[in-house]
């Protein structure tokens, strides 16, 4: 009897554990290969389940005897596997996305439960927004990953693309879950600290070590800056976020009501925080905004993670889909900051004979470090690299990942580091580098620019020209620069020569001397049109107009004293011989001149209080202001010293700014205005640029001719509206175009002293007339408005301008047609 109650209490001591079984496994997502946050996965037929974590990894212990496992996630495709009487078992599953489309809701009686509890979340912003913090700093790990996809069928029949896949086939193939091939090229790592203080608002990131692979990647200084975490930041506390220079709205945006509805789904468990699982639609499915599900605790209406997708339905270009996943910590200060942050862009086929793109960011954030601010110098560059950021070997990165590679990401590595190697692939990604920038890298010179290879044009006849500069790899500390060419109808060779001494990399200042000899044109002048190639290219080809040769030297220096406060200093002496028929009136001599020289001293300032500043190897490059305007003020003075031969002051000022008008889409403007003091020939006031183009630039008056009018004083505005898809996408069958409306709206304000009028005589000393410039009435603007279609085609834009003041000129075209091309999202 002892024994059979011995053996009873033995066996009600193992009924708990008999039957136990642990099932782990990844849930990821079919066609990108990466993991699938926030899935329910529950074992079918009961209660029992989980939620995948970040990384998409579940685990489920249970006693229950179902027979199979089901995971289900909003916006795929749910999937059921069977399970086995294992008490440990792996299930992996790998989701394919479902073709999603936005339902109605319709609420019967009351409000939508929802609204009240993004309501409260909206008032809760103030106290989360990690903005409020006075400063933070986080150790970040970012990685990216750029692979070819939907690899079609009439891609790999090309003879270039079968060289590659012929190497490939000793490598272990990468495919998605229906057998498709993706072909990596590019794979990088960066290890950083980033800075944030407030008041004012600045951000700095010091990449630590950085590791980059990619397809025609030869350097990786500059593709270190902008791969780190400082340009992967998305903060849905914001109204607007911006990706891709795109502006989506926030779920949880102050005018949430009128971009957004919501479904209230169920109410979850979050690592110890109870959170309302909302479901979240675009009212308007080609608005830019997000689908899919956000979670808010519910006892303070924090944002807890996200999972949203921008549909391919959006007005955009190219995007078949944005998703963003994020996960969100509170800090001690209340405030949060995005803990772990996966974003995927699918870039579909432009033709069904070419391939797609993926591109996947990961970002995860650790040892934060609240409110203690650095001092405002510090932030006077955006991204810095440490001298030794490149030498991290392997055992470096397996010990600092704050994520270890998986299986996959291993693979991509080694496809990468071979692909790079093929010379077909070289010979192709240099060819795209060269039509992109111009140049061609050659050992430690880059040859070119290519646009300047050949012209034709009235003057020179057919004209051929070379040229170089020196990269990274000849000095971090000097540029050298050169071109020559030759005209063969008016048989004088043309040059230009430079070089540059960087004196401080940190605080970005140069010292330069720069010699040419060139073809220029009053009003055109290629110092003023380095920003618009295609214009200046069309402009020098077939009849020059006043075209004149200038020999001019300079001296000029430059220097960041703080963050974005570029100080500017230079001396310049330009030869003036026109190649037309031009007189001047000297007033000491009373006689008629033709040649003239200038000899110039010139400061400037330009401030950009959020403007965001790399050094491209031995450039520096703006990504253009966040927020606040960009001014410029310069001042030149002309001497009659060392062969000048006139006194005279120039004072012009320069603003510009991008204006976010919300559910209005995004306005540019540039206000411009200055003021000639002195007496001096015309090609030396303000000539304002016309465009006699088919063209259209935004540089330009584009119902204005060529030399049309000259000003010693002046002020305009030129402002550009965007409309993205408002209005057009409530148009039914537009909005299926994709078109998006633009409107332009320029006026110019101007006048000329009478001394300088006198200087331009209408006659030469033979008698015959001459060409000298036009002049606007000080009370009556220059005034041209126009409206147009971008997004044709996914390529095109044609803008439609009126002309509606000084109609009564000589050849005016009171109505213009511009088109333009442009690759846009």
């Amino acid at each position: 009897m002892t024994r059979i109650f011995t053996g009873l209490f033995l066996l009600l001591l193992a009924l708990p554990s008999f039957g136990q079984r642990t099932i782990t496994g990844k849930v990821t997502d079919a066609e990108t290969g990466d993991p699938i946050p926030f899935a329910s996965v529950l074992l079918k037929g009961t209660t029992v389940g989980n939620s995948t974590d970040f990384e998409g990894n579940y685990v489920i212990q249970t006693q229950n005897a179902a027979d199979s496992i089901l995971v289900t996630y909003l916006g795929y495709i749910s999937q059921t596997k069977p399970l086995s009487e294992q008490t440990e078992q792996v299930i992996n599953f790998q989701l394919r996305p479902s073709d999603f489309e936005l339902e109605a809701f319709v609420f019967e009686a009351g409000e939508n439960p929802a609204f009240e509890i993004i309501r409260r979340a909206v008032d809760k912003k103030k106290y989360f927004d990690k903005r409020q913090l006075e400063a933070y700093e986080t150790k970040n790990y970012t990685k990216i990953e750029i692979d070819i996809d939907q690899v079609s069928e009439e891609f790999t029949k090309r003879k270039a693309v079968q060289r590659v896949t012929n190497v490939l086939d000793s490598i272990k193939q990468l495919t998605n879950d229906e057998g498709e091939k993706i072909l990596p090229i590019f794979f990088s790592e960066t290890l950083s600290k980033f800075y944030f203080r407030n008041n004012p608002e600045l951000r700095k990131e010091i990449v630590e070590k950085s590791k980059v692979t990619g397809v025609g990647i030869t350097d990786g200084s500059t593709t270190s800056q902008i791969t780190g975490s400082a340009f992967q930041e998305y903060n849905f506390y914001r109204n607007w976020i911006s990706i891709l220079e795109k502006d989506f709205v926030s779920p949880i945006a102050d005018g949430w009501k009128g971009f957004y509805d919501y479904d209230l789904l169920d109410s979850v468990f979050i690592e110890g925080d109870s959170a309302y699982m909302l479901q979240v639609y675009p009212r308007r499915e080609q608005d830019l905004a997000f689908s899919g599900t956000i979670w808010i605790t519910k006892d303070t209406y924090a944002l807890k993670q996200v999972d949203l997708t921008i549909p391919k339905e959006a007005n955009l270009n190219f995007i078949e889909r944005i998703k963003i996943q994020q996960m969100l910590e509170p800090t001690a200060s209340g405030p949060l900051i995005p803990k772990k942050t996966r974003v995927q862009i699918k870039i579909g086929q432009v033709t069904p004979k070419t391939a797609g793109l993926l591109a996947k960011f990961y970002t995860s954030a650790d040892s934060v470090k609240l409110n203690d601010p650095q001092p405002t110098s510090f932030f006077n560059q955006a991204v810095v690299l440490r001298p030794d950021y490149n030498t991290g070997g392997e055992d470096f990165w397996e010990r600092n990942r704050q994520d270890p590679l998986s299986t996959e990401e291993l693979a991509v590595l080694q496809m990468v580091d071979t692909l790079r190697k093929i010379p077909v692939i070289r010979f192709y990604s240099e060819g795209l580098k060269f039509f992109a920038t111009g140049y061609l890298p050659v050992g430690k010179v880059d040859l070119g620019p290519w646009p300047g290879f050949f012209n034709y044009n009235d003057v020179e006849g057919v004209r051929l020209g070379m040229g170089f500069r020196t990269n990274l790899k000849f000095s971090n500390k000097w540029l050298l620069e050169g071109y020559a060419a030759y005209g063969f109808k008016d048989q004088r060779i043309k040059y230009t020569g430079s070089v540059t001494r960087i004196l401080d990399r940190n605080r970005w200042t140069t010292l330069s001397l720069t010699s040419q000899r060139e073809i220029d044109q009053v009003g055109l002048e290629i110092e003023s049109l380095e920003g618009n190639s295609i214009f200046l290219a069309a402009s020098r080809f077939g009849t020059l107009r006043r075209p004149y040769l200038t020999t001019n030297h300079r001296l000029e220096f430059q220097r960041e004293f703080f963050k974005g406060f570029l100080f500017r200093a230079g001396l310049r002496s330009n030869q003036f011989d026109p190649l037309y028929n031009f007189y001047y009136l000297d007033k000491d001599t009373r006689e008629y001149r033709q040649e003239f020289q200038t000899v110039e001293a010139r400061v400037g300032i330009r401030y950009g209080r959020d403007e965001i500043i790399i050094i491209n190897d031995n450039e520096r490059v703006s990504f253009g202001p966040s927020r606040w305007p960009i001014f410029e003020v310069n001042y030149t003075r002309g001497m009659n010293l060392l062969g000048g031969d006139f006194t005279y002051s120039k004072l012009s000022f320069y603003a510009y700014q991008r204006l976010n008008l919300g559910m209005l889409g995004v306005s540019r403007y540039e206000f411009d205005a200055g003021k000639v003091f002195g007496e001096v020939p015309y090609p030396v006031l303000k000539n304002h640029l016309g465009n006699e183009t088919l063209f259209y630039t935004d540089a330009a008056f584009n119902t204005m001719n060529f030399n049309e009018f000259a000003s010693d004083q002046y002020a305009s505005l030129r402002y550009r509206h965007f409309f993205e898809g408002f209005l057009l996408n409530k148009i039914p069958l537009i909005k299926k175009l994709k078109w998006r409306g633009v409107a332009n709206a320029n006026i110019l304000f101007g006048s000329v002293r009478d001394a300088n009028i006198e200087n331009a005589p209408t006659v030469d000393p033979e008698g015959n007339p001459l060409e000298t410039f036009g002049r606007l009435d000080p009370g009556v603007p220059f005034v041209e408005l126009g409206y147009g279609i971008e997004n044709i085609f996914k390529f095109f834009r044609v803008d439609f301008f009126h002309r509606m003041t000084y109609l009564d000129n000589p050849d005016v075209k009171p109505f213009a047609v511009k088109v333009s091309a442009q690759i846009i999202l």
